[in-house]
């Protein structure tokens, strides 16, 4: 079964100014990198084009951590993606700031999400 990656920043307002929510799939994860000691960024592979114009390079989310966890969160993603009793459950919420849900104690929020736009 494949299994998708869910983020929420809040609720979904409707427009399209900015991404809200994302669900990717797992085995599109790329890689992930830490960008400060609090932000932990989660890369996708993408069969979209970069977008220049708005400087997103790849599909990503960035999360909100524990200062200095980057290790233990990525253990807690790449371990709920390999996990055998996530088979059957199709989709991980890493982080859901709208519902206050968290795979990790460590994940705080997902700060921002960006994608390039299929249009």
């Amino acid at each position: 079964m494949k299994k998708f990656l869910y983020f929420a920043v809040s609720a979904p307002d409707g427009t399209t100014g900015t991404e809200q929510v994302a669900c990717f799939p797992a085995d599109q994860l790329s890689h992930l990198e830490m960008a400060t000691a609090t932000q932990l960024r989660v890369y996708f592979e993408s069969s979209q084009e970069n977008d220049a114009d708005s400087g997103i390079d790849a599909a990503h989310a960035v999360l909100t951590i524990t200062s200095g966890k980057h290790k233990e969160v990525i253990e807690a993603i790449t371990g709920a993606i390999a996990s055998a009793n996530a088979i059957n459950v199709p989709m991980i919420t890493v982080a859901d700031s709208e519902n206050s849900k968290f795979l990790h104690a460590n994940i705080e929020a997902c700060a921002s999400i960006a994608v390039v736009d299929a249009s």
